[in-house]
């Protein structure tokens, strides 16, 4: 369940490195919980561009925007958010799926709970 209370790590941080194909990982927690905090690191000097990242139950892919629209929430370079998703634990994964148009940013996610 989401909470309204700061954000409070509830398991490992995950590093993803953003290319131009999708790039998949699995994340588990120490407890339940369905809220992920999502850093980018990307550099902030005028030449960086969105990350694309896709929280699913299923193993799915992110996808750079089109026309007709893609699954991916953009992430401006050197911000963070907390993301609420699928639940993950110890026996439960999540997958995250990150795209960018190019350079070769990371991504920091954390699972936890709180704003």
């Amino acid at each position: 369940m989401a909470n309204n209370i700061p954000f409070q790590p509830m398991g490992k941080t995950y590093q993803v490195i953003a290319g131009a194909n999708a790039n998949t990982i699995t994340i588990t927690s120490d407890s339940p919980v369905n809220q992920y905090l999502v850093v980018s690191h990307e550099k902030t000097n005028g030449t960086g561009h969105p990350v694309y990242v896709r929280i699913s139950a299923t193993n799915s892919n992110a996808a750079l925007p089109t026309a007709n629209g893609s699954y991916g929430i953009p992430i401006p370079p050197g911000h963070m958010f907390v993301f609420t998703g699928p639940q993950c634990s110890t026996s439960k994964t999540v997958y995250f799926s990150v795209i960018s148009e190019n350079d070769s940013p990371e991504i920091y996610i954390t699972p936890g709970e709180g704003l």
